[in-house]
């Protein structure tokens, strides 16, 4: 009996391993595939032909196989196999996207909402917005494989439940996948965002292709990170993994929200970056300042500092100096081959993310820092959502299999 039910599970994995395959490296080969996946050719021909069967994957073409013999099939999944929702839940913004079987976005929209909406309101809004794309599209709810929700933390990712999350007065313990799947009729998952937007990147963005990779989300207010090796989130214990805004980067810094002092966040928070920059021109009796000392917004600190204005510009290398500390210890702990860094800041100012990459590229230890990739994000704000319809795609990638899988 238990041969029985080991081999099922065998033959399952096998078949999610090629079909995940051909999502991420398609299109590709039939002899190439069985190269990646580390099958025998007999079974990956087996699981491609009932895909093909049953209108998953689609054959695209013939590939030279290397030898005298006949052309190896190529094989793409078919983008319209199945269909998923991602949504970005943050403070007074509402996100959702529906995406296809690649994970082309078909629809995205963003909405507003009062800080003090309550769960139900916002919930209401999903549903709504569900079915406004579902129309638009003109997608039968039934070709919906699920949603994914990229979330604020602190959230209990197993149950479901967005525990005590900040700025969301009122959200405490709300069951929040199960309200959804009441409401909507078909299958939901979340995570944290910063989580999914790392998940996002290894699935269509710059870190396709390594093993490992961390996400830093640098906010005006707010840092976030998350961890992906092989495709898989690192969740840590009761899924506090990743919170690196409160590594301290300074023991004598100002206090963090948190309690504690110091802390990434809130030494390279937008009033305190801006704060310092008003103080170092009021002091310096022979520089060149704006008009406006009172007025500077962060875009102009980062915009003088690539100009050469040394007040900014000591600022900003402070920054990077506090974003090295952090990524220095992540390095240590977990050696990912390549650090993703999103958010406003490293969009305002690819000088903060040159002068990251060089700090830690010259790091003496451990020797590969110097091989280490430190880049931007290549999916801007729509990083949460397509994270998200990654995370339900994962997720919930068994349920497209046919039965005789």
């Amino acid at each position: 009996m238990n041969d029985g039910i080991n081999s099922k599970v065998m033959k399952v994995n096998n078949a999610l391993l090629v079909l995940e395959t051909i999502m991420r490296r398609g299109p590709i080969a039939r002899n190439e595939l069985t190269g990646l996946v580390g099958l025998t050719q007999v079974s990956v021909i087996n699981v491609t032909n009932a895909l093909l069967e049953a209108g998953i994957i689609v054959e695209v073409g013939r590939a030279n196989s290397g030898n005298q013999g006949r052309r190896s099939m190529v094989v793409d999944i078919n983008e319209h196999a199945f269909y998923c929702f991602g949504m970005e839940l943050s403070v007074g913004k509402l996100v959702c996207g529906l995406g296809d079987a690649r994970g082309r976005l078909l629809q995205f929209e963003e909405i507003k909402f009062p800080s003090r909406s309550s769960a139900e309101m916002l919930l209401d809004k999903v549903d709504e917005l569900v079915e406004e794309f579902l129309k638009n599209n003109q997608i039968d709810k039934r070709r919906i494989l699920g949603m994914g929700i990229a979330v604020p933390g602190p959230l209990d990712v197993q149950e479901g439940i967005m525990i005590n999350p900040p700025n969301f007065p009122g959200w405490k313990n709300v069951p929040i996948r199960s309200m959804l799947e009441e409401r909507l009729g078909f299958r939901v998952c979340l995570d944290k965002e910063t989580n999914l937007a790392a998940l996002a990147e290894s699935f269509y963005g710059v870190s396709v292709g390594y093993k490992t990779s961390f996400f830093m989300s640098l906010f005006r207010l707010g840092i976030g990170g998350g961890l992906v090796a092989e495709n898989n989130i690192f969740h840590g214990f009761c899924d506090g993994a990743g919170e690196v805004g409160h590594m301290t980067v300074e023991s004598s810094g100002r206090k963090c929200g948190c309690g504690n002092y110091g802390c990434l966040e809130t030494m390279i928070a937008e009033d305190y970056l801006i704060e310092q920059v008003r103080h170092l021109y009021k002091i310096g009796m022979e520089i060149e300042r704006p008009e406006d000392i009172d007025g500077i917004t962060l875009e102009e600190i980062f915009e003088r500092s690539s100009n050469g204005d040394d007040v900014c510009k000591d600022v900003v290398k402070q920054t990077a100096v506090y974003i090295s500390i952090a990524i220095g210890n992540i390095v240590n702990l977990f050696s990912p081959e390549m650090i993703v860094l999103g958010g406003p800041l490293p969009e305002m100012s690819t000088q903060l993310v040159e002068l990251v990459a060089d700090r830690i590229h010259s790091k003496k230890y451990p020797s590969h820092c110097k091989d280490i990739k430190i880049v931007k994000s290549v999916l801007g704000p729509q990083v949460y959502v397509k994270g998200a319809i990654a995370l339900a795609e994962k997720t919930f990638l068994s349920y497209v299999l046919p039965e005789n899988f």
